[in-house]
């Protein structure tokens, strides 16, 4: 390794992979495990797994061929047998640790392809990207504060097309209990996974399926779907909303020109505009203080699915953000923290632009679309190692920067600091 920043993620990954990586049995599996993380971290450009053993050969002692190190790290990848949901758990309770996480953040990836055989792979039609794409579909979960985020789960979507061929589960490796799926179904499953017995204290989860966390449109019905689930199992949510979601309002709220009680988001929002409240934020990608217009109305979800969930009684709250002081609101969330002020839900929803900065800055850099294999246990185990990647190339930035408290929780970063890996 040539640099201090390579020095510095080297560090810290012999700190932290004997920690997560504790539930590989055997020491051979410990060994490749923490060789594929720090290939990921050093290798230049896209992370093959051909450049991952050219430089886990420089590294050995006995001189394998770059060829016999490719294999043996293809294999431990696509064909093992260590379970990924166990790493991902370790890593999860360090890095809440580490961290002291505000809310679970779940956001969708697209992986662009460009053949058929990588598994889940499907011509997709998704919002904000204009036509059709040749991709994987994949939702991540997140541990964010202001300051920082880290991955820690990942849900792969595969499409009924592959469920329905058994040629194709037995060649990808889809396992027979692998559920059919909706966006919005996946996302939610993404978060239900880790709420499930990972030991975490529960965060709420905010979940933007918007492509870019931005001003464009949300996916119509998707999310509210997401806020079913979601409920029924309990869960704190902010959920973001399309324009146009019908929602219930309570008798008590005078909404004027409307008679009927089901209304479009943005016609409630449009209604209840003087509400409006001026809430300063930090934003998370540049650190730069914005101001945003925002108004919460109390209202419920409607229609057959949701009354026979009985979520349709639970109170919940509508949040409209406004960049601009005319037109209708920029962004619309649903969340059941109806005690929560207008600037705590606010701040909530902007962790999306933290978690879409690291992404880019972090979790693209050491490789997240870059498996070349075609195996579902493959995808999940590279997505594993990338998660693991990230929290040693976020920790070892945070330590380069405070080296005197390196051991202090919660981890500490200026929310400007340059985390780019390149």
């Amino acid at each position: 390794m040539s640099t201090v920043r390579d020095l510095g993620s080297e560090a810290v990954a012999r700190e932290l992979c004997p920690t997560v990586f504790a539930s590989l049995r055997r020491s051979d599996q410990r060994r490749k495990a923490e060789q594929y993380v720090l290939g990921l971290l050093t290798v230049p450009g896209r992370k093959s797994i051909r450049k991952i053993a050219a430089r886990t050969r420089g590294d050995a002692d006995d001189h394998p061929s770059t060829a016999a190190v490719e294999q043996s790290l293809q294999h431990f990848v696509s064909c093992s047998t260590w379970p990924w949901s166990d790493v991902r758990a370790a890593l999860a309770r360090h890095m809440e640790s580490a961290l002291r996480p505000t809310a679970w953040v779940v956001r969708p990836l697209v992986i662009p392809k460009a053949g058929s055989h990588s598994v889940g792979v499907a011509r997709r039609a998704l919002p904000g990207l204009g036509s059709p794409v040749n991709c994987q579909e994949a939702h991540g979960l997140w541990l964010a504060n202001e300051v920082a985020s880290t991955p820690v789960n990942w849900r792969l979507r595969i499409p009924v097309e592959w469920l329905d061929s058994p040629t194709r589960r037995r060649e990808g490796g889809i396992p027979d209990d692998e559920p059919r799926l909706t966006p919005d179904g996946a996302a939610a499953n993404t978060a239900l996974e880790v709420a499930a017995g990972w030991g975490l204290t529960r965060r709420p989860i905010v979940l933007d399926l918007s492509p870019d966390g931005a001003a464009g449109a949300a996916p119509e019905g998707a999310s509210t779907a997401a806020v079913t689930v979601l409920s029924a199992a309990g869960l704190p949510f902010v959920v973001r909303i399309g324009a146009d979601t019908d929602v219930g309002t309570p008798a008590d709220i005078a909404l004027s020109g409307y008679r009927r009680r089901t209304v479009a988001a943005h016609h409630v929002m449009s209604a209840v505009h003087r509400l409006r409240r001026a809430v300063e934020w930090t934003d998370p990608a540049s650190g730069l203080v914005r101001t945003s217009l925002v108004a919460k109305v109390p209202v419920n979800l409607t229609g057959g699915a949701v009354r026979r969930t009985g979520v349709g009684e639970r109170p919940l709250v509508l949040v409209g953000e406004w960049d601009k002081a005319g037109g209708r609101p920029s962004r619309f969330w649903l969340t059941d923290l109806v005690d929560a002020p207008s600037g705590v839900l606010l701040r909530l929803t902007k962790l999306t632009r933290r978690v879409d900065r690291d992404l880019v800055d972090i979790t693209d850099e050491v490789g997240v679309r870059d498996f070349e294999g075609r195996t579902y246990p493959g995808w999940h185990r590279h997505t594993t190692l990338t998660s693991v990647a990230h929290a040693v190339r976020l920790l070892a930035t945070a330590h380069a920067l405070h080296p005197a408290a390196a051991a202090r929780v919660p981890l500490r970063l200026p929310a400007t600091a340059a985390l780019r890996t390149g």
